[in-house]
């Protein structure tokens, strides 16, 4: 996987995770799974159309997979973050709201990253 192809993806997501997600989902998704699976719908089918057009560009039937495995990894990994997350940040313990948002992101990327080598 060259570089660029790791920074499109990371791009991608940061576009599709924060640009994307409204702001009721983003204070909601802590304690409402259908705010959560809002957010994570849109997110996916972001990723659903880019690998439709990247799909087109190669053979590879496995890419389908990628959008609804990033569904459920990125609900599940959210299901958790977001409530912790939310728990941090009204305690008032702010460097570890922002570790746990960083190590949320970690986790979206090690997912994203894996997937894709998996699937091409």
């Amino acid at each position: 996987m060259n570089i660029i192809l790791v920074l499109t993806i990371l791009f991608i997501h940061w576009f599709a995770d924060f640009v994307c997600q409204t702001d009721w989902e983003a204070k909601n998704k802590s304690t409402n799974n259908e705010a959560l699976t809002q957010h994570v719908f849109t997110y996916s089918m972001i990723w659903l159309i880019l690998t439709v057009i990247y799909a087109g560009f190669t053979t590879n039937p496995l890419l389908w997979w990628f959008a609804p495995i990033t569904f459920v990894c990125h609900w599940c990994t959210d299901y958790v973050t977001s409530r912790n997350n939310t728990k941090l940040y009204k305690q008032g313990k702010i460097h570890e709201f922002f570790v746990s948002v960083g190590f949320d992101q970690f986790l979206h990327y090690v997912q994203l990253l894996i997937t894709f080598k998996l699937l091409t």
